[in-house]
C-alpha cells in the first residue's frame, strides 16, 4: 500500500514539531541555573556549581537566602561558633565547612544545632563535585537543613569575596536538571510510533 504525500508530509512534520520540543525541553530545562548565587557589597554576581547531599531536607523552590559565615572551627566536627546576631531582622545564615577530616553528617547536624539554616561543604585539594551521603541513621535522622558540596576554587572565591563579614550574600538555587535520557525516550517512542503507523 503505497502512502499519499499528504501522510508523508503529515508525518515529517510530526517528527519536526516533536524534535523541536524535545531540544527546547533539554536546552532549557536542564541549564536552568547554577547552585549558588553569590553577591558581594557592590551587587557584582557571580555563580557556584554545587552538588546537594544525599541527606537532609532539600531546598525550597525559591531556593535559600542568607549570608555566608566561614565555621569556626573550619572542619565543623566539634560545636561552631554561632552565627552573628544581625540587628533588627532575624537574617539567615549558612555555613562553609572544610569536607574532610570526619563524616559530613555530623558536619551538617553540627552546623544545624549553631543555629545555621544551611551548609556547604568545599572540597579539599579539589574541585570535583563529589555526591556526599551519611551512613549514620540516628544523626540523619535529626537533619532538618539543606547541605551542598563545592569544589575547593569555588570555596576560595565564596571566602574572598561574598562572605557576611564582606558585606555579601548568597543565594542557594534549586537546580531542575534530568537526565539526557528523561527526553531521549519519548522523542524515540513518538518517532516510532510515527514509522510505524507511516508504513502500515
Amino acid at each position: 500500500m503505497l502512502l499519499s504525500i499528504e501522510m508523508l508530509i503529515l508525518s515529517a512534520t510530526q517528527v519536526y514539531t516533536i524534535l523541536t520540543v524535545q531540544l527546547f525541553a533539554f536546552f532549557f530545562l536542564t541549564m536552568v541555573g547554577a547552585g549558588i548565587l553569590a553577591y558581594n557589597f557592590e551587587n557584582a554576581s557571580q555563580t557556584f556549581d554545587d552538588l546537594p547531599a544525599r541527606f537532609g531536607y532539600r531546598l525550597p523552590a525559591e531556593g535559600l537566602k542568607g549570608f555566608l559565615i566561614n565555621s569556626k572551627p573550619e572542619s565543623a566536627y566539634e560545636p561552631l561558633m554561632p552565627p552573628p546576631l544581625k540587628d533588627n531582622s532575624s537574617g539567615t545564615f549558612i555555613v562553609l565547612i572544610r569536607r574532610l577530616d570526619c563524616n559530613f553528617g555530623v558536619k551538617v547536624l553540627n552546623s544545624q544545632r549553631t543555629g545555621y539554616k544551611a551548609a556547604i561543604a568545599h572540597n579539599v585539594d579539589s574541585d570535583d563535585l563529589i555526591s556526599i551521603g551519611s551512613n549514620d541513621i540516628d544523626v540523619l535522622n535529626k537533619m532538618d537543613i539543606p547541605s551542598v558540596i563545592i569544589g575547593e576554587l569555588s570555596a576560595n572565591s565564596l571566602k574572598d569575596e561574598f562572605t557576611y563579614e564582606k558585606r555579601g550574600h548568597i543565594i542557594l538555587v534549586l537546580e531542575f536538571s534530568l537526565p539526557l535520557e528523561y527526553y531521549l525516550i519519548p522523542f524515540f517512542i513518538v518517532v516510532g510510533i510515527c514509522l510505524i503507523l507511516s508504513f502500515s
